[in-house]
């Protein structure tokens, strides 16, 4: 009789240990996600463990409205995401097990922009400058050279030749209009002298 209680009692153990086995997995579900600033970028984490075997679970990741994986996995699953950090981001996680609602699991993670874009450099305004006064400049002296006066020697009109120069004989002009002056005077005495004599 105690050799069949203890039987009993053993297969009932077994049992239980058994069926406590097959439920761990089953409700140890481990979702887990995080999304942070990371060296300038928008880094976003998810790791999924403990989830029921058979490639059945689905795992669904969108930044926005764009898809950055839709895939489906076995017990565990992990991958590390990086986008533009110069911008804010919103990302959703929805996963499905494949033993029950109850272990889905749906997460929003969003992060604002990492780096502030630079702005561009505003031109600088030129600076107004005063006009300068003029500055009071001794008047130029006029050159020393004088222009010579323009030729005043008339023109030869056309057609005729000109007349030659006089030779130069050596003798001075004042000499020869004493000697005129003085045959002029002579003439003159002698014509008086003879004309008295007529008279007398």
């Amino acid at each position: 009789m105690a050799s069949r209680v203890l039987g009993a009692l053993a297969v009932t153990a077994t049992a239980a240990l058994a069926s406590l086995a097959l439920a761990t997995p089953a409700s140890a579900h481990t979702p887990v996600s995080s999304a942070d600033c990371v060296k300038d970028k928008a880094v976003l984490k998810v790791k999924l463990t403990q989830y029921a075997g058979g490639d059945k679970n689905t795992v669904l990741i969108k930044d926005g409205d764009k898809v950055l994986a839709d895939e489906k996995f076995g017990q565990s699953w992990e991958k590390k995401f990086e986008a533009d950090g110069t911008v804010k981001h919103t990302f959703t996680i929805t996963v499905k097990a494949s033993d029950g609602e109850r272990y889905n699991y749906s997460k929003t993670h969003e992060t604002p922009a990492c780096v502030k874009p630079t702005e561009p450099t505003k031109p600088t305004t030129p600076t107004e400058t005063k006009p300068t006064e003029p500055t009071s400049s001794v008047p130029e002296t006029p050159s020393s050279s004088v222009v010579p006066p323009a030729s005043t020697t008339p023109v030869a009109p056309a057609g005729s030749a000109p007349e030659p120069p006089l030779a130069a004989t050596g003798a001075s002009p004042l000499w020869l209009l004493l000697s005129g002056v003085g045959l002029v005077g002579a003439g003159a005495g002698t014509l008086l002298f003879l004309r008295r004599r007529r008279s007398a």
